[in-house]
């Protein structure tokens, strides 16, 4: 039996049944532009204190001053955009998804998506694709256990963890 094309997705994106013709098509062009890697990483926090100052203010400054192509959503998702789909482009679009974990972090389901969508991708193009930074203490959900991450709970840590995230963000560019 053939598949019904009125729903038929581009092979690289996320097939989501019945969604409205509107969706459909930004999700087409946004998948589209997901050909070749835009940037080095895609940063998945919780925008809230004290992460959203750490990401912003700390880490981004830093990784930019390394020469990194950072994708964050207060800088790179397009106005008016779905969210959900924004947040797919900066997965597809990026080398690696890096999670900030901290107690708030757990307890949102957006990041959780974002860590979702980038362990799929990584599993479909065979690739790591999905990092971690322990920024505060917290007991993250099993997927995430289950990788090495880097500690930077402290301003030391983060200075000791900080060449390995740069060296591991810059490896095999395109």
């Amino acid at each position: 039996m053939l598949p019904d094309l009125k729903y038929a997705w581009p092979a690289d994106c996320i097939a989501i049944s019945e969604v409205d013709s509107h969706l459909r098509d930004t999700a087409t062009v946004a998948c589209a532009a997901s050909v070749t890697d835009t940037f080095d990483v895609f940063i998945s926090y919780r925008d809230q204190e004290p992460d959203r100052s750490w990401v912003r203010h700390v880490l981004i400054p830093r990784l930019e001053s390394q020469r990194i192509r950072v994708c964050v959503d207060y800088q790179d998702f397009r106005l008016g955009a779905p969210l959900v789909l924004e947040m797919a482009r900066g997965v597809e679009q990026s080398r690696y998804t890096l999670a900030v974990l901290s107690p708030t972090y757990l307890l949102s389901s957006f990041t959780e998506l974002e860590n979702v969508l980038a362990e799929h991708l990584g599993l479909e193009q065979s690739e790591q694709r999905l990092l971690a930074i322990m920024r505060q203490h917290c007991d993250p959900r099993l997927g995430i256990r289950a990788r090495l991450w880097l500690d930077m709970t402290t301003d030391d840590a983060f200075e000791n963890s900080f060449p390995q995230l740069v060296s591991t963000l810059q490896s095999s560019r395109s």
